[in-house]
């Protein structure tokens, strides 16, 4: 999905469901709006409407659902329901069928990620919008060109610190587990939000990595795929670095992808195909733009190669969807979490 009737979505498991009032006494820094029925997901029967910019239109909307996170995103055959609120971005709007599981298996920094995952019964989602929430809005027909998605002044880190502050609050609850990112494929506990976000502050930089989550794939003895997931929530490009494990030290790496992705952030220029930038190994990275990226979510990414000569796998230099197996194992390589540490 990308962004339209929702420009932003983040969630936080549940071991057991909440009401509406207790998540609403919760949310201490929000300005409750109203309460609205959902007509598509049966289980989230009612959301609730948090002020947000109104002077565009904007709103919070906090959705409770009584069941798991339904990471197969529904089937139109068998659960209709969770498949058309997931094609309406309902799970956010960068969500991708089997998000929850890849965030569990690249929690690098958090060792109890996946038995936190097989705890929760139960999720609330926040999302931003600027076409629903309004009780008296006036739905235009399909055909109509007034409907604005997204304001001209529209900032997407101002969204994002904004959710997560309902994200904080919310995990002050018992019954809270964890946060989740379905864009990012984060997922952490309060505990580690909270030191991840002090990070941030006390450093003046944005917490790109509770937004968006450092993965690492093995394609051979030799060959690794590293990238990043979740800068779309920015309007940005993923990234992508492709290495020779005998070569290149995994934090090195995972450095080099974060610093190309906040010079992105604090940029108004693109990496275009053959540029380059200094990486690991004191060498110069090449850049390849792609139109798809080598593991899921499906998304455009820029792609970085050492110029050492080597000469990687022919599978990991392709760089629109084909059909061919996956250059993956199933499972992600083990690391020490030090790579990871922000």
């Amino acid at each position: 999905m990308a962004k339209g009737l929702f420009t932003q979505g983040m969630c936080v498991l549940f071991r057991e469901p909440v009401s509406l009032e207790k998540l609403q006494q919760s949310l201490t820094s929000f300005e409750l709006i109203g309460v609205q029925e959902s007509v598509v997901d049966n289980a989230s029967p009612e959301t609730l409407v948090m002020k947000f910019r109104p002077e565009v239109g904007g709103h919070l909307l906090v959705t409770p659902s009584t069941e798991k996170w339904p990471d197969d995103m529904g089937d139109p055959e068998t659960t209709p329901d969770v498949f058309v609120a997931w094609s309406l971005g309902q799970f956010g709007p960068l969500a991708f069928p089997g998000c929850l599981q890849r965030a569990a298996e690249q929690a690098w920094t958090w060792d109890e990620a996946e038995d936190a995952v097989a705890e929760h019964s139960c999720h609330v989602r926040l999302l931003i919008s600027y076409v629903l929430g309004s009780e008296n809005e006036e739905q235009p027909d399909d055909d109509s060109d007034d409907v604005v998605l997204i304001p001209d002044d529209y900032n997407a880190v101002e969204e994002l610190m904004f959710l997560m502050k309902g994200v904080s609050e919310l995990l002050e609850l018992p019954e809270a587990i964890c946060y989740f990112n379905p864009g990012g494929e984060i997922l952490q506990d309060q505990s580690g939000l909270r030191q991840g976000l002090n990070f941030a502050w006390n450093y003046e930089l944005p917490p790109l990595d509770m937004w968006a989550n450092v993965r690492l794939f093995r394609s051979d003895d030799a060959w690794a795929l590293m990238d990043i997931v979740g800068m779309g929530q920015l309007d940005l490009p993923d990234m992508e670095a492709v290495y020779d494990t005998n070569k290149y030290d995994p934090e090195d790496v995972e450095r080099f992808l974060r610093t190309a992705s906040m010079y992105l952030m604090n940029s108004t220029e693109e990496f275009q195909d053959g540029d380059s930038a200094d990486g690991p190994g004191d060498l110069s990275w090449i850049a390849l733009e792609c139109d798809d990226s080598l593991s899921d979510p499906p998304r455009e990414t820029i792609r970085w190669i050492p110029d050492d000569g080597s000469e990687p796998p022919e599978a990991l230099l392709r760089r629109a969807e084909v059909d061919l197996d996956d250059p993956f194992d199933d499972e992600p390589d083990d690391l020490d979490d030090e790579a990871f540490e922000a």
